[in-house]
């Protein structure tokens, strides 16, 4: 481990900002390539840390991943400085106390936050003579205008080699001792263990990425779309990848080896990370996504808040059996299958006639997997906030008696209902007061009555979101829409009638032209279901 020569002599640091791991790490492989002595930094940032969407699951998951990279650095006679504090603050110790001549990151998609955090940071650079190299991460490209050959780009970087980091010629710098007022205080319940969690950690994620090639992926398809089987044979990498604890890259490239072996899993599995990266283009294309709108003709929209309903949809107290068990399982175990996640979200958002703001920023605290760049376009999709995709919303009775038919997930989270027989607990209202009484389980005292009658409710919800959606304010938006989040080749023409709320596909596609506005109408865009 290198010694700083002079109190002044020149850094650099490499700061891990929510990629902490070290196979395929760009920053790192950059620093060690340009040969300066490095700091290797962590900063738990407290202003991220008191966001609405911030949870202690997050920060617990984080720290591990952190005390892993800690001993993994170790090992190898490195050290990575933990701090407590603001970014700039932290910045303007290390400056004051060393030289920093160069700060390697990688690029992040993250909260309006993050993304003013970084602004700042940015500032602070340029005006130090700061030299600030920033790594593209997962193939998301920053200050894109549109997305021609995009596709292309991200094919080629998830082909692309890894970053190779050679720890042997890495000179590191130890800066302990550090002021009392940077030392990390976290709290007592982002150190505990909570068994039902995840943990996080770059071993912990090599060995599920291991385990989802040489075993579970076989049933990936067969079972993605059911909330209980699939919580063992979907890869379960998201909250490593949202968290940097492993790079996409590398689950993209070792999942492809076993593509002959597995074949239609696999490649729905690729579809599914393909649409990841798509959909965290979107917000680093548009921060405004995280607050505002997609389509912003949807401003006029009036949704009055029920914290009556927010209470019961967020506890899993509705009524609804399917929506109660999603809901429960994400609030104890920070996971959900896509499916889950997008019938919580339509049913907040039609058959609650909710605004999707609040709930969106509800989930984003309980998905261990939080990624701004994911959640936000998606919830907002799922809302009907583009304009354009076609409106599907996930019937709950629909769900539990297609995915759940043995009532297996929601015995296990509704347990209210363990005693009623599995093709009744997706509709326990319907139960006798006999059978009730035989069964256990008082509708309305033991368990609650519908919080509403759901078609009643989600076509009353459809009818007036279809009378803003025709409106002039929200197709006059779709051209800037389409030209800033859709791949051209994917643009396809609709009639007329698509505004009415027919949705009839037009078979002929169209090339289209950023510059020109479409002349038939909205994209087809597929759907992850």
């Amino acid at each position: 481990m290198a010694e700083l020569a002079a109190p002044r002599s020149p850094i650099q640091i490499v700061w891990f900002k929510k990629d902490v791991r070290l196979h395929d790490h760009g920053p790192l492989a950059q620093a060690i390539l340009e040969g300066l002595p490095t700091v290797l930094l962590y900063v738990f940032e407290p202003s991220l840390r008191s966001l609405p969407e911030s949870d202690d699951r997050h920060w617990r998951f984080i720290l591990q991943g952190v005390k892993h990279l800690h001993s993994d650095l170790k090992r190898n006679g490195h050290s990575l400085l933990v701090v407590e504090g603001e970014v700039l603050d932290i910045l303007d110790y290390l400056h004051s106390t060393t030289r920093i001549a160069k700060i390697y990151s990688y690029e992040e998609t993250g909260l309006e936050a993050t993304y003013r955090r970084d602004q700042a940071v940015g500032q602070w650079c340029v005006a130090r003579g700061v030299d600030w190299q920033e790594i593209e991460r997962d193939g998301v490209k920053r200050a894109l205008l549109d997305r021609r050959n995009w596709q292309e780009r991200w094919q080629s970087y998830m082909d692309g080699a890894e970053y190779e980091v050679d720890l042997s010629r890495l000179q590191s710098v130890d800066l302990t001792p550090i002021p009392d007022r940077l030392r990390v205080k976290l709290t007592p319940e982002i150190l505990k263990t909570e068994p039902r969690f995840q943990i996080g950690g770059e071993d912990k994620a090599l060995s599920l990425l291991h385990s989802f090639v040489s075993e579970r992926a076989s049933g990936y398809l067969r079972n993605l779309a059911r909330p209980e089987y699939s919580q063992s044979t979907c890869s379960r990498l998201s909250p490593y990848m949202a968290h940097g604890q492993v790079s996409a890259r590398r689950v993209f490239q070792q999942t492809k080896r076993v593509r002959e072996r597995l074949g239609k899993n696999i490649d729905q599995f690729h579809n599914r990370m393909w649409w990841r990266c798509h959909y965290i283009q979107k917000l680093e294309t548009e921060y405004q996504i995280e607050k505002e709108h997609i389509n912003r003709g949807f401003d006029q929209i009036h949704k009055p808040f029920s914290s009556t309903y927010f209470e019961r949809w967020s506890t899993g107290q509705t009524g609804f059996p399917m929506i109660d068990a999603a809901m429960r399982c994400v609030n104890h175990t920070g996971y959900l299958n896509f499916r889950m996640r997008a019938m919580l979200a339509t049913f907040w958002a039609f058959t609650l006639w909710q605004d999707w703001r609040p709930g969106a920023t509800y989930l984003a605290r309980m998905f261990l997997d939080f990624d701004p760049g994911i959640h936000y376009p998606q919830f907002q999709m799922q809302a009907g906030m583009t304009g354009y995709h076609p409106l599907r919303i996930f019937n709950p009775i629909v769900q539990a008696k297609k995915y759940d038919d043995y009532g297996v997930f929601i015995k296990k989270w509704v347990p209210e209902l363990a005693n009623i027989p599995a093709p009744m607990t997706s509709t326990p209202w319907l139960l006798s007061p006999m059978e009730q009484s035989f069964y256990r389980c008082q509708i309305g005292k033991d368990y609650p009555l519908p919080i509403v009658d759901y078609q009643a409710a989600t076509e009353r919800a459809k009818t007036i979101y279809w009378e803003y959606r025709k409106q002039k304010k929200v197709r006059e938006q779709l051209p800037s829409v389409w030209k800033k989040h859709s791949l051209p080749k994917d643009i396809v023409g609709y009639t007329q009638e698509f505004f009415a709320g027919k949705e009839i596909l037009v078979t002929e596609s169209i090339m289209y032209d950023p510059t020109k506005e479409p002349a038939t109408g909205p994209p087809k865009t597929n759907f992850e279901g």
